[in-house]
This record gives C-alpha cells, sequence and structure tokens, in this order.
C-alpha cells in the first residue's frame, strides 16, 4: 500500500479521484495475484470505483491504450473476479 501512496504522491493525485481500477488477472503466481486483486478489490470498494479485470494476453505489444477499450466491452465487474493461475 506504501507503493501505491508513494506513487499518487510523485504524480501529485489524490486517491479518491480514481474512478476505474484495472487488475490483470494473469496468468501469473497464486500469492501475486492473490495480493493485487485483494489490493484493487479494496480500492475499488472504498472509493465506489469500477473494478476491471483484464487478461495479459488483452495487452497487444503492451499498448495499455487497449486496456480503455476493455471498459467499454463490458468487461466491468461488479462480483467476484477469477484470475487465472
Amino acid at each position: 500500500m506504501k507503493l501505491i501512496l508513494n506513487f499518487f504522491k510523485r504524480k501529485k493525485l489524490k486517491i479518491y479521484n480514481v474512478s476505474r481500477i484495472f487488475i490483470n488477472l494473469g496468468p501469473g503466481k497464486f500469492t501475486s495475484l492473490r495480493i493485487s486483486l485483494s489490493t484493487a478489490k479494496a480500492l475499488s470498494l472504498a472509493n465506489n470505483a469500477s473494478l476491471i479485470g483484464f487478461k495479459t494476453s488483452d495487452l497487444i505489444k503492451k499498448n495499455y491504450e487497449n486496456l480503455l477499450n476493455l471498459d467499454v466491452k463490458k468487461f466491468k465487474n461488479k462480483g467476484l473476479i477469477k484470475p487465472i493461475y
């Protein structure tokens, strides 16, 4: 959490201004995915932000702008997010 707060401080952002949180669902290691999912879920609940899960394969040539299109394609998840181990 300290890393996230430091990021916001360096970028001069406020954490309560976050409206969407994108989270990589994997594939990946079990513990890493569980920690990142728990953190993202807590932040989304605390800030009433949309939590949007994506797979590594959704990042075509590391083009992160593709993630913004995922939001439009109904990748919003208001309930359970299932990681890929």
